[in-house]
C-alpha cells in the first residue's frame, strides 16, 4: 500500500514531467471536484480531464513545485507552484504562482482548489 506522501511524490513528478494528463488519470477520484479560484467548480474526471485537455492544447505549461505542506492526519495537501505558461500560437509567455488544495480520500485527490491572480505576469 503507497503512503499519501508517495501518492504526491508521484503526482508532482508527471506536473514537472508535463504529464498532467497522465497524472490526473492515475490519482483523480472518479467524482473529483476541480476549482479555480472562485468559479464554479468542474464535477466529474472526465469533464476535468477534458478543460485540462483544452488548455494543454493552447498552452504550453511548464510547472516547479516552489513549496509544500502535507497533513497526513486530515489528507489534505498544500502546494506553491510557479507555472510558465506560453500559448503555443502567439509564442508569449507569462509567470504564474498558484497555490493548490488537495483533500484526498483512499489514495484518490477528491478535491481540488487553485488560488492565483488572474492577471498574467509578463516574463
Amino acid at each position: 500500500m503507497t503512503t499519501l506522501k508517495e501518492n504526491i511524490h508521484a503526482l508532482n513528478n508527471l506536473i514537472t514531467s508535463k504529464e498532467t494528463l497522465k497524472a490526473m488519470d492515475l490519482f483523480y477520484a472518479h467524482d473529483v471536484q476541480m476549482q479555480e479560484n472562485e468559479d464554479s467548480p468542474r464535477k466529474g474526471k472526465d469533464t476535468c480531464m477534458e478543460y485540462e485537455k483544452m488548455i494543454l492544447d493552447i498552452f504550453d505549461i511548464d510547472s516547479i513545485l516552489m513549496d509544500q505542506a502535507i497533513d497526513e492526519d486530515r489528507n489534505v495537501v498544500f502546494s506553491e507552484w510557479e507555472m510558465t505558461i506560453t500559448n503555443k500560437e502567439t509564442k508569449k509567455s507569462s509567470k504564474r504562482i498558484q497555490i493548490s488544495v488537495q483533500h484526498w480520500h483512499d489514495g484518490l485527490i477528491e478535491s481540488e482548489k487553485f488560488y492565483y491572480n488572474r492577471a498574467p505576469q509578463k516574463i
